[in-house]
């Protein structure tokens, strides 16, 4: 009789082959990192399925892209090889890695701080709040883009002309936060300057190998080769497969502080650590003030973290989160990333992430030691619920959402000022800064806007060439030429018993108090931009209105592809509902679309009259569900010479810089019909099919998502 294994000592023998083979690449991976694999490894034993596709590509010097969720060590991926890489290289050399917070910095900064020192490298860490004061040349250089700009221009180097002359390597961290922004638009001109740097230095120098190996990591990324080519111009792109499961606690959605209560309660001798992420500053300030006393008799501490709260709040808050066992933390998004802030036992979602992206980074800061991710999901209304339910659902199916965005032509006018401010006499030939400019755009455009600037005195040009005007000078005197973030200006929230800072741009306030942070202050005074306040223990003496002084921000089609796919509806189909004298119709297109169709009324419509709309639907009050003339007759040319025409309207809408008034005026409607993508969107509202005749489920979500509001 002949032995024949079973189908489980089949897949047991395959799973210990597969075993054997990850650890046989392991141990090769080990021999090449001779120097760096005791301090970043050794303590695991074994790499994770990101590092050992990722270190080998490294190591050969590629660029390269990483896609790979949450805690699977990318920044090991990336460091250990680099470092290998570099560490016998006699003359100085540095690692240049960008995040796109301070927050985020101040973690690999402890986190990267014990391994480097055991191999004796200088890590440095430059931030508004961080900088050090050493004029040694850092083996590994952590900021974030404006302190990047800043050292760009500030670091020139009694022995090495320039701190970042020697460079040989820039990570780019959570790249999906740079890529088609302001600020990622900024690291892209910031690169090509470190290249002249580099160039410059070599050629003065005699020093070979001007090489710039860039390596970009996110947890989540689409257009991956557009992001390779922005910022890298070649490489390759690896990604991990590796995922956790998602064990949802609940069945029905609720308020968070309902369900939170409802979940401590019903499990008092748990010791956890609880991540709540909520979508505004004054939310998570309300949430952290209200349940701090609520959860006081379940032992538990509640901290609040926010972008407006001071650094000492939101590293002690950090800190607590770390150190604590039994704690909650509400926060923004400012604890998307990967701070280090201990193993979280239980995310909980307030309302739905603004995109996909966001939804996985935050679902992704739980448990990570195991494979398991629990969360509670929360809404207040049962439009939040369905578009939760439909993006958590989305995340199974793992399509792509499709891209939002467009040109940053603005930033031009930002690099051009601190590219001449970089210049030790603060002047550069006009010729200079061109061929600059020609390194990114058409030499048609460097010319138009170079000649905008001197037009509205931002330039100033003489025999010595172009320097900066009033503008520019001034932002330099307040350290805002290095950044491209339009700043909101509210008051300072000072204690009066120890002048500390509690907290910065308050607006509109109105009353006794406020909760900022979790905490109850009472107003005291008020004196220039300052707002002294008492913390007291009665809410009473709070009573008050507040806000954060803040700018609206363009969401992209995440929720809305969302729910397309949820109903499993093609994209031309655009359902029709009645109710009251109106019939909806649901693009599901996002906010991209919706200004498009607001643009195509305002352009056609002889009534004038605005069409009520938002990123899921428009409102019509008409009887017929027809599609209306000036949505089926649409000529392309006519909706780009209305753009032309209407360009402070469209810039609004889209949430265009301040400075991009001062573009010229065909580079403003390019960067417009840019993010609009008019072609493709007229494309679709030509094709769409307007369907009444819908089932009971497509029916029943879009009479729950008539609610939402613009």
């Amino acid at each position: 009789m002949v032995y024949k294994p079973s189908g489980c000592e089949l897949r047991a023998s395959e799973r210990t082959a597969s075993l054997m083979n990850k650890l046989k690449i392991d141990r090769e991976i080990a021999k090449k990192l001779p120097r760096t694999w005791p301090v970043f490894f050794e303590i695991h034993g074994r790499l994770t399925d990101i590092q050992r596709k990722a270190i080998p590509v490294i190591l050969q010097g590629q660029n390269l892209l990483i896609s790979s969720s949450t805690a699977t060590g990318k920044t090991e991926a990336v460091c250990a090889p680099l470092v290998e890489r570099n560490i016998d290289i006699n003359t100085p050399w540095t690692i240049l890695y960008i995040c796109p917070t301070r927050a985020l910095v101040n973690d690999l900064y402890e986190r990267l701080y014990s391994p480097l020192s055991s191999l004796d490298l200088r890590l440095v860490r430059k931030t508004g709040e961080h900088s050090s004061r050493s004029y040694r040349i850092p083996h590994v250089l952590i900021t974030t883009p404006e302190s990047f700009d800043s050292i760009m221009c500030r670091g020139r180097h009694r022995t090495y002309i320039h701190v970042l002359a020697s460079v040989k390597a820039v990570v780019l961290d959570e790249i999906h936060f740079l890529y088609g922004t302001q600020r990622g638009e900024q690291v892209r001109w910031l690169i090509e300057r470190l290249r002249r740097l580099k160039r410059y230095v070599s050629s003065i120098r005699h020093i070979p190998g001007n090489d710039l190996q860039i390596i970009g990591l996110s947890a989540t990324v689409s257009e991956t080769e557009k992001v390779i080519s922005s910022f890298m111009g070649h490489g390759e792109y690896i990604s991990s497969e590796e995922k956790r499961e998602i064990t949802r606690l609940n069945d029905v959605m609720e308020p968070v502080h309902k369900a939170l209560f409802k979940y401590i309660k019903k499990n008092p001798a748990n010791s956890e650590k609880i991540l709540v992420f909520s979508n505004s500053r004054k939310r998570v300030d309300i949430l952290a003030s209200y349940m701090r006393e609520k959860l006081n008799k379940f032992k538990y501490h509640v901290v609040a973290h926010h972008g407006s709260l001071s650094k000492r709040v939101r590293e002690d808050g950090e800190e607590a989160v770390k150190n604590k066992e039994r704690i909650v933390a509400f926060a923004t998004s400012t604890l998307e990333l990967g701070i280090d802030i201990g193993d979280i036992d239980l995310v909980v979602l307030d309302g739905p992430p603004p995109d996909m992206a966001a939804l996985l980074q935050r679902l992704g800061r739980g448990n990570r030691r195991t494979g398991q991710i629990r969360v509670i999901t929360c809404a207040d209304t049962m439009s939040d619920s369905m578009i939760l339910e439909a993006m958590i659902e989305g995340l199974k199916d793992c399509y792509e959402t499709p891209y939002n965005g467009g040109s940053n032509y603005s930033v031009i006018f930002q690099q051009i000022a601190s590219y001449i401010f970089q210049s030790p006499v603060r002047t550069r030939k006009r010729v200079t800064i061109e061929d600059f400019l020609k390194s990114n755009i058409s030499p048609d455009k460097a010319k138009s806007i170079l000649d905008r600037m001197i037009e509205y005195e931002d330039l100033i040009e003489n025999e010595e060439g172009l320097r900066p005007g009033d503008y520019w000078q001034d932002r330099t005197e307040y350290g805002k030429i290095h950044s491209n973030i339009d700043f909101s200006y509210g008051y300072n929230v000072i204690d009066e018993q120890n002048g500390e800072k509690i907290a910065t741009d308050i607006t509109y306030v109105q009353g006794k108090g406020l909760k900022t942070g979790g905490e109850l202050l009472q107003i005291k005074n008020f004196k220039d931009y300052n707002i002294d306040v008492k913390k007291v223990k009665d809410e009473n003496l709070v009573k008050g209105e507040w806000n954060y002084a803040s700018e609206r921000i363009l969401k992209n089609s995440s929720q809305a592809y969302a729910i397309r796919k949820y109903l499993g509806i093609g994209d031309n189909i655009w359902p029709v509902v009645r109710k009251s004298d109106r019939i909806y119709i649901f693009h599901l297109g996002g906010e991209i679309r919706q200004i498009v169709i607001e643009g195509l009324a305002r352009m056609s419509r002889s009534d004038n009259r605005p069409v009520c709309s938002n990123q899921f639907y428009f409102a019509l009050s008409q009887i017929s569900n027809k599609k209306p003339d000036w949505l089926k007759d649409i000529k392309i040319s006519s909706f780009e010479f209305y753009i032309n025409r209407e360009i402070s309207w469209f810039e609004g809408k889209l949430c265009r810089p301040v400075l991009n008034s001062k573009l010229p005026h065909d580079i403003r409607c390019e960067e417009v019909k840019s993010w609009l993508n008019p072609e493709t969107e007229i494309l679709a509202i030509k094709e769409s099919l307007w369907d009444e005749n819908i089932d009971k489920t497509v029916r029943e979500v879009c009479l729950i998502l008539s609610e939402t509001k613009d």
